[in-house]
């Protein structure tokens, strides 16, 4: 998504750097022979500020390792220290969106989180498509693009989507039909491709959510049962087993502190969480009925995911001028530690006078996996 990059002498946790704005012109102007002096409008800019904190992650190595294997394990953890910074920047702009209040819209025209579910039909669709454009016009939101046809300016929006709501779009007739009649027969039309291109000047995206990670992502958090869960149990493990060196992956990353999960046919309450568990479960809530579950079953935020539609200089992000490499080495250089460190901000561009975010909306919809896996 439009995502304005500025790049500074970031150093220290609490640095920021400032961008500068420009509000648009909604005066009314003169006409005739009135006087224009003294009725023009001013140009008003402003300034937007970020601040930056550090974040740093890194991968222990040992020399033995090292040794016997088949590759060179101390590029190949310097090659996976990028990826988790590239994933951590993009996650960290997802979920600094969805934090914002008061820019939400449900899908069916719902009007709150709680009542989504699979009977009133509450998934992505059409319509849902429909409401995120006329929102992001009603807001004024800052085209990414302009298509001009016959004379008539277009303005041009982006949508991102996890692959659930992608796999809802495919089945929706109507929505298929669209993309054959817009677009040219041939092994590049979106009906040959899978891609799913532009629907009435929105621009499609996939962000991928249904990964091995065993996380989903911000737009669907997901994980997997670790341990059965009993019909009585009041605590979940999820993802894999407490680590006894290192650092235990974060198996509830993008959940709620608290909230609700579902697991089958079953919702759970809970209080809390931690990287891998969940904790104070009220189990069979909202009419359904406790069950056991059992390892790998597939755990989500109530099969409840969202969808973002954005605007032009959507995020301002600021970010020092380069990830520096970091490592150190312990017993003689026996073990090897290699990091990464950046300096880095984000905040989402906010009408200073209006109140509000003009270039993001985001829509909640029901959101079943398809299948058992």
């Amino acid at each position: 998504m439009p995502i304005i990059d500025k790049t500074g002498p970031l150093k220290s946790k609490g640095d920021q750097l400032t961008f500068n704005t420009i509000e648009g012109i909604y005066s009314a102007g003169v006409t005739g022979e009135s006087t224009l002096q003294g009725n023009e409008s001013q140009l008003s800019v402003g300034s937007f500020t970020v601040t930056v904190d550090m974040v740093r992650n890194a991968i222990g190595v040992t020399k033995k390792s090292t040794l016997q294997a088949n590759f060179d394990e101390v590029q190949l953890a310097g090659r996976l220290m990028k990826d988790w910074l590239a994933r951590k920047m993009d996650a960290d702009i997802t979920t600094a969106i969805l934090n914002i209040s008061g820019e939400t819209i449900y899908a069916n025209s719902k009007t709150s989180t709680a009542s989504l579910n699979e009977a009133d039909g509450d998934v992505f669709g059409i319509n849902e498509l429909e409401m995120i454009r006329l929102a992001l016009l009603r807001k004024g939101a800052t085209p990414i693009g302009v298509s001009r046809e016959n004379g008539e300016e277009i303005p041009i929006y982006g949508v991102v989507l996890g692959e659930i709501e992608e796999y809802r779009l495919a089945l929706n007739t109507s929505f298929m039909q669209a993309l054959r009649e817009a677009r040219e027969r041939g092994p590049k039309n979106p009906l040959f491709t899978a891609a799913l291109g532009m629907y009435r000047g929105m621009l499609l995206y996939t962000y991928p959510s249904v990964i091995p990670g065993l996380q989903g992502t911000p737009l669907r958090p997901e994980t997997i049962v670790y341990a059965t869960l009993t019909t009585t149990a009041t605590v979940l493990s999820v993802g894999g087993a407490t680590r006894t060196t290192g650092a235990t992956p974060s198996y509830t990353l993008f959940f709620a502190t608290s909230g609700s999960l579902q697991i089958e046919d079953e919702i759970i309450s809970y209080t809390s969480k931690t990287v891998n568990t969940f904790a104070g479960l009220t189990r069979g809530v909202s009419s359904t009925t406790a069950a056991q579950h059992a390892n790998d079953k597939l755990v989500t935020q109530r099969n409840i995911a969202k969808v973002i539609g954005f605007g032009g200089e959507a995020v301002f992000r600021a970010i020092g001028e380069q990830p520096m490499p970091i490592g150190q080495k312990e017993d003689y250089g026996a073990e090897i530690g290699i990091g990464i460190e950046a300096y880095y901000g984000q905040a989402v561009k906010k009408d200073k006078y209006r109140g509000g975010y003009p270039n993001v909306v985001i829509c909640e919809c029901y959101s079943e996996n398809p299948g058992t896996i």
